[in-house]
């Protein structure tokens, strides 16, 4: 089988198709041919070796094990299952996360797997996996579990304020949506150009961060998602509640491990991330998010690492597009910027 794998750390000029053995699954695992991937800020920074505490785990010189697809993002059809599966059975759509995800070929832990909703499409599916439990786990760990509730002649319970911070980006635009279904009253941050992209994702108000200061004259959240990674811990607790929380998923500047999120990559292994990530996904709805084919090998790795991006960077696999994987340059070639709009 082809894959895409990097034989030292650098940008986009440093992958390389190669052939490779296809994988088996081991007990626990699920052999998926992968229709769909997508390209993160996870894959960037791993690609990079920066910050350099990636290398603890991939290696101090050259990513490690040698000749490892890179990629995380997965939607595909199950080619095979390992002993112990029982979620899953040949045929099955899915989409997750796991490694090496830039091949014809991979093996997922079976925990790291949903069963995709019909009618979603693999390209979009292909999108949506770190960034959108990356959301679902920020907003869960800020305390907004389940939808709101209450029964005839009860009182319509107060929603929580949330304040999303990076309204716009991979995580954030799931994020808007996810908190909207979970009966938040979102306040979402963007710049100029996104307003009106996260009013369509059902924020119920939207700020420009270029002409108002965050931190001052708000009324105060129950939750702040901090997903922009700008912003100190001291001024955010001025606009929180007292029994309000503060998630984040970066430092200042991108210091520290900030790149590589600090809320759960394993979080889909969780039986609550399972069940509602699904149940949110049959729900979507396309709202004009923006799209467009990339055309060049690592194009989707250069625009990824740009700031202030309001797409996902798809990538197709391309025996479904008549390409050769033995072309490093179909690598981004028919990836689209796609976010899966849900509703």
């Amino acid at each position: 089988m082809k894959s895409i794998v990097a034989t030292t750390y650098g940008g986009p000029e440093v992958l390389r198709s190669v052939d490779a053995p296809p994988p088996v699954a081991a007990e626990g695992q699920v052999l998926v041919r992968v229709a769909a991937s997508s390209v993160n800020p996870l894959d960037w920074h791993e690609l990079r070796g920066r910050p350099y505490l990636v290398r603890i785990s991939r290696g101090l010189r050259a990513p490690k094990p040698r000749g490892q697809a890179m990629g995380s993002d997965v939607a595909g059809v199950v080619e095979s299952v390992g002993a112990g599966v029982s979620r899953f059975a040949v045929g099955d759509a899915v989409l997750g996360f796991g490694l090496g995800a830039w091949s014809e070929l991979m093996v997922v832990g079976e925990a790291g797997l949903v069963r995709m909703p019909t009618g979603l499409p693999m390209t979009d599916a292909g999108g949506v996996g770190v960034a959108a439990i990356t959301a679902l786990q920020g907003l869960r760990r800020g305390g907004l579990v389940a939808p709101l509730t209450w029964g005839p002649g009860e009182v319509e319970p107060m929603r929580p304020r949330v304040l999303i911070i990076g309204a716009a980006g991979g995580v954030g635009t799931f994020a808007v949506q996810i908190a909207k279904l979970l009966g938040a009253h979102v306040t979402a941050v963007t710049s100029t150009r996104n307003l009106a992209l996260v009013a369509r994702l059902g924020a119920d108000d939207v700020i420009d961060y270029t002409t108002t200061e965050v931190t001052e004259g708000l009324p105060r959240f129950d939750l702040i998602l901090e997903l922009a990674g700008n912003r100190r811990v001291r001024d955010l607790a001025r606009i929180l509640t007292p029994t309000g929380s503060l998630v984040a998923s970066g430092a200042p500047r991108g210091q520290w491990i900030a790149p590589l999120t600090s809320m759960a990559r394993l979080a889909i292994r969780s039986r609550f991330s399972r069940r509602t990530f699904a149940s949110f996904l049959a729900k979507r709805r396309r709202r004009g998010l923006p799209g467009r084919p990339h055309r060049r090998g690592g194009r989707a790795q250069r625009e990824r690492s740009r700031a202030r991006q309001s797409h996902r960077h798809a990538l197709r696999a391309p025996r479904t597009v008549g390409l050769r994987w033995d072309d490093p340059a179909t690598v981004g070639r028919t990836g689209q910027h796609v976010v899966p709009g849900i509703s």
